[in-house]
C-alpha cells in the first residue's frame, strides 16, 4: 500500500539557500503548503482564507480578523528577525504590500500563493515590493524525488509506471500501488468532478471564469493534438474564436503555461513547438473525455482498457524523458519525423547530448538494430529503456531498465 508518504523534495534545500524575502508560487495542489510546513524552518505561519480571516500557527492569536492587527503582528515578528510564512498571500488587500515594503529587509517573509495575476502586480514597475522579493516556482515533483520515495513501497516496474501520475502530489493518497491501469482507471473514474474543479480553481484565483476557450484548449491538447495551428482550426470551427489564426490562440496557451497547466517542447530540426498538458493525470483524464465522453457517461474498465494501456505507455515514455533530462541537466525535445521517429531527445546548450528509446513491453534485437539505424547520423550518447533488461550494452547502446533508473535516482 502506498499511503502516508512524507516525500522530501530537493526544492526544499534549494529554497533554504535563498537569502532574503521570497515568493513561492505555482498552480494549486503542487504541494507548496506541504513542503513549507514539513521541510522549511519558520517562526510563524499565517493562512489567508478566502473570507479574509487569517489563521495563525506557532504564534498568538490563532485567528485574526483585523488587517491592522495582522500588520502589527508581522511588524513585531520581523523586528525580532523572525521568519514568517504568509500562505495564499494573494487574498490580502493590495495596500498591505506598501506596508510590507516599509519593513524590508527586516527578518524574512516567505509568501506562498497560486495567483499569477498578483505576481504580475507585485513585479510590475510600480510595485512597492519590486526588487525586494525573490521568486521560486514550485512545479510537479521532480522525477528523481518521486522515484526515490515510490521505490520504498513498490517494485521497480510499478514505480516507473506510477511515477508520472504521482508527480501530482494530490494523487498520492488515492493510490494503493496495485495494478497500474486499474488504479489509473479508478482514480480517473472517481475524479470526474475533481480534475475539472482543480483547473477551475486556478481561474477562480485569477478572478476570472474558466472560459470556454481555455477549457477547449485544455481538452484539445489533452486529446493528443499538439500543434497550436490545428488548435486554432478546432476553436474556429466551434465558433470560439473569430477565425482560424494561431495568433489568436497563442496568448491563451501562454497563459496556461504561466499557470503550469501546459508545457512546450522544442521540435527537433524545426522552429515549431509542441504543446501538451504538463500533468499526466490531467492529460489522461482529457484523453478519455475525448475518446469516450468519459466525463459525462459511465465507461467500464474493460471498454477503456486498450486506451488506458496506451495512455500508461505514453506517460512512461514522457516520464523517462523528464528523468533523463533532469539527470543530464538538459531539456527534452520532440521528434515528429515519420521516417525517423525518436522517443527521447535531450538537448543541452543547443547540442544533442543524448537520444533514447523506450520499449515498455517485449523487445528483441531487431528493436535495438532499428534504433541504431535511425539514429546513426547523430553522434551522442544513446540509450534504450526497458522494463527488465537481459544485457547491459548492445553495439554501443546503453540499456537501462526500471531498476537502473531507480538506482540512478539515489
Amino acid at each position: 500500500m502506498v499511503q502516508n508518504i512524507i516525500l522530501k523534495r530537493d526544492e526544499a534545500e534549494e529554497i533554504k539557500k535563498l537569502n532574503g524575502w521570497l515568493i513561492i508560487y505555482g498552480r494549486r495542489k503542487t504541494g507548496k503548503t506541504f513542503l513549507i510546513k514539513n521541510f522549511l524552518d519558520y517562526d510563524a505561519y499565517f493562512l489567508v482564507r478566502r473570507d479574509g480571516k487569517i489563521l495563525a500557527e506557532k504564534t498568538l492569536p490563532k485567528e485574526i480578523n483585523n488587517i491592522q492587527d495582522f500588520l502589527k503582528l508581522i511588524s513585531d515578528l520581523l523586528n525580532e528577525n523572525k521568519t514568517v510564512i504568509i500562505d495564499e498571500f494573494q487574498r490580502l488587500p493590495e495596500f498591505v504590500f506598501d506596508e510590507f515594503s516599509n519593513l524590508h529587509p527586516k527578518g524574512k517573509i516567505i509568501f506562498s500563493g497560486s495567483s499569477f495575476k498578483i505576481l504580475k502586480k507585485i513585479f510590475s514597475n510600480q510595485s512597492p515590493l519590486l526588487g525586494m522579493v525573490l521568486q521560486y516556482e514550485l512545479n510537479l515533483i521532480k522525477p528523481k524525488n518521486i522515484l526515490r520515495e515510490l521505490s520504498k513501497h513498490l517494485d521497480s516496474v510499478k514505480t516507473i509506471e506510477f511515477a508520472s501520475y504521482f508527480r501530482d502530489p494530490w494523487t498520492l493518497s488515492f493510490f494503493k500501488g496495485e495494478e497500474t491501469v486499474k488504479e489509473l482507471y479508478n482514480l480517473l473514474n472517481y475524479s470526474k468532478l475533481t480534475i475539472p474543479s482543480l483547473i477551475g480553481e486556478i481561474f477562480i484565483e485569477e478572478e476570472r471564469e474558466l472560459t470556454k476557450i481555455y477549457e477547449a484548449i485544455l481538452r484539445i491538447l489533452g486529446s493528443g493534438e499538439w500543434n497550436y495551428k490545428t488548435v486554432a482550426d478546432f476553436l474556429s470551427g466551434r465558433k470560439l474564436i473569430e477565425r482560424s489564426d494561431s495568433s489568436l490562440v497563442l496568448p491563451y496557451i501562454k497563459n496556461l503555461q504561466k499557470m503550469s497547466l501546459v508545457e512546450h517542447l522544442d521540435i527537433y530540426n524545426s522552429k515549431k513547438k509542441m504543446y501538451k498538458l504538463k500533468s499526466a493525470i490531467m492529460e489522461a483524464f482529457y484523453y478519455l473525455c475525448d475518446r469516450y465522453n468519459f466525463e459525462d457517461k459511465e465507461v467500464s474498465f474493460s471498454e477503456a482498457l486498450p486506451t488506458l494501456d496506451k495512455i500508461k505507455n505514453f506517460a512512461v515514455q514522457n516520464f523517462v524523458a523528464d528523468f533523463f533530462a533532469e539527470h543530464l541537466n538538459g531539456r527534452k525535445e520532440y521528434s515528429i519525423s515519420s521516417d525517423k521517429e525518436v522517443d527521447i531527445i535531450i538537448n543541452s546548450r543547443n547540442k544533442i547530448v543524448a537520444i533514447g528509446e523506450v520499449k515498455w513491453g517485449k523487445y528483441n534485437i531487431n528493436d535495438l538494430d532499428n534504433f541504431i539505424e535511425k539514429t546513426k547520423s547523430i553522434d551522442c550518447k544513446k540509450f534504450f529503456v526497458v522494463k527488465n533488461k537481459d544485457r547491459e550494452i548492445y553495439k554501443g547502446i546503453i540499456i537501462y531498465d526500471a531498476k537502473n533508473m531507480i538506482d540512478m535516482s539515489k
